[in-house]
């Protein structure tokens, strides 16, 4: 073996000499390594099982968070309610204000909230929005840095608004102007005098409410200025006022006592009658059912297309003179319905039937102070005066103007035998009657010229049928 070769196989031994020496070295290291690898591992285990327990669903608040300097930790949200409110004194709590008016008193309600609500929703808020890592780092930071929350108090001015309105309302007065209030034969016409009223300065009021909030006096009594409201008219002034608005008189071409017993009747109940301004006058509400029990008579009335005897039967006459009265008065109509046929004591078109059932006429005070309404009957005769302040501007009137549109043809005759007659005799029992439809306007005039036209209604009036009595000797 030459020199070089026994060279190499020194150092070759030398080699394997050193990793032997070295690899208890290697050893410990791997040992080290793997130790430090398992530390890590549970160190990040645990974090990962302290996170998923932070994160956690849960109905508590976290630890760290504090409102009025309660710990709110383990709290559910009515726990934590009940605990803040049971130590938090709030203007809620203490509110005891009042308004003197005028030597009257009234309750001021509560005008203040708080923001618990608000706050314990927001402290319970935390540790709940955003990506795990963002929980886990608010939820963590609460434990080192704790949060603390107040309660405020908040004052509602449009609840303050409406407070100041329920008391002008329970302690304003309306001023009562002086008004006709009615007639009689021996006093004349009577009238109401004027009365003051009195107001409340809600602004003012409302202003000191604001005032004893911004300074925390939550159970101050509060002095509303108060103010008198004159009347706007005098008693000398309605006296003056008031006139005869409108006068209009109806006669019927029969002669029945008991149809002119109804027709006094109907008009001594409405006669006098007051109507405030703004009310509405109803026919039927004011004579009520016209029977035999309210004193009325059978006397000839329309009902199923023919003329017979009912209880009450003329009352439309009385009616119909209150609504021309009404019209000519300038006063607004808001039901009126014609007869089935026509009647004699007014114009086609300008009649108005009342029953108690299905007809009634109606008209409101359109005006601004009280309307008289006065009723004279006399057999066939009805005058109806209606006094007030005047609906119209002076120098103006108004009336109907009503026009026939279509006649209606009288029926071909009925027949009725009669026994009493000789054979083939006939008689006419009644000629029957053309039917109408009539258009009616409403028409201005001012110094006697027309001024203004408007449609008012229509009417229609049912022919009647000639009845013919006859012995045709046929039984």
């Amino acid at each position: 073996m030459d020199k070089k070769q026994q060279q190499r196989n020194l150092d070759s031994r030398k080699r394997k000499k050193g990793l032997w020496e070295r690899a208890p070295i290697f050893c410990m290291a791997l040992v080290g390594f793997l130790a430090v690898l398992a530390v890590t591992g549970v160190f990040f285990l645990k974090k990962t099982i302290e996170h998923r327990q932070l994160l956690a669903p849960t109905d508590t608040f976290y630890e760290g968070i504090y409102v009025e300097n309660i710990p709110l930790a383990g709290l559910t949200m009515e726990e934590a309610k009940k605990q803040v409110a049971a130590v938090t004194v709030t203007a809620e709590s203490t509110w005891a204000m009042k308004a003197d008016c005028g030597g009257e008193t009234y309750e001021i309600e509560n005008l203040m909230d708080n923001n618990m609500d608000e706050v314990l929703g927001e402290a319970f808020a935390l540790g709940r929005t955003g990506t795990e890592r963002e929980r886990i780092a608010d939820i963590t930071d609460l434990q080192r840095f704790p949060r603390h929350f107040s309660i405020k108090d908040t004052y509602d001015e449009e609840a303050a608004g409406r407070a100041v309105d329920a008391i002008g309302d329970q302690f304003d007065v309306a001023a009562k102007d002086a008004a006709m209030t009615g007639y009689d034969e021996e006093a004349k016409f009577q009238f109401s005098e004027e009365k003051a009223g009195r107001k409340v300065d809600r602004e003012d009021l409302l202003g000191k409410i604001g005032g004893a909030v911004a300074s925390g006096d939550y159970d101050a009594v509060l002095t509303g200025e108060v103010s008198e409201v004159p009347a706007a008219m005098s008693l000398e002034q309605a006296k003056e006022a008031y006139v005869l608005l409108a006068k209009f008189g109806t006669e019927a071409g029969v002669d029945n006592e008991d149809r002119d017993h109804n027709v006094k009747l109907a008009a001594d109940t409405v006669n006098n009658t007051l109507i405030a301004p703004g009310e509405e006058f109803s026919m039927n509400a004011v004579i009520g059912e016209t029977t035999e029990e309210q004193g009325y008579k059978e006397a000839a009335t329309y009902a199923r297309g023919e003329v017979v005897p009912e209880f009450g039967g003329g009352v439309c006459q009385v009616s119909s003179t209150i609504y021309n009265a009404a019209i000519q008065a300038g006063l607004e109509t808001t039901e009126r319905k014609n007869h089935s046929m026509t009647v004699s004591y007014v114009p086609l078109g300008e009649d108005a039937m009342i029953s108690y059932w299905n007809s009634d006429l109606k008209f409101k005070n359109n005006s601004s102070g009280n309307i008289l309404v006065l009723l004279d009957a006399y057999g066939p005769e009805v005058i109806c005066y209606i006094y007030g302040i005047p609906v119209l501007p002076e120098g103006v009137t108004v009336k109907m103007d009503s026009q026939v549109v279509e006649t209606i043809p009288i029926p071909e005759p009925s027949y009725v035998e009669d026994d009493s007659l000789s054979p083939g005799e006939e008689r006419y029992k009644s000629y029957g009657k053309e039917g109408y439809r009539v258009k009616t306007d409403l028409v201005t005039m001012k110094d006697g010229e027309e001024i203004g036209r408007e449609f008012l209604h229509n009417s229609t009036y049912n022919p009647q049928t000639p009845v013919i009595r006859r012995n045709s000797g046929q039984r």
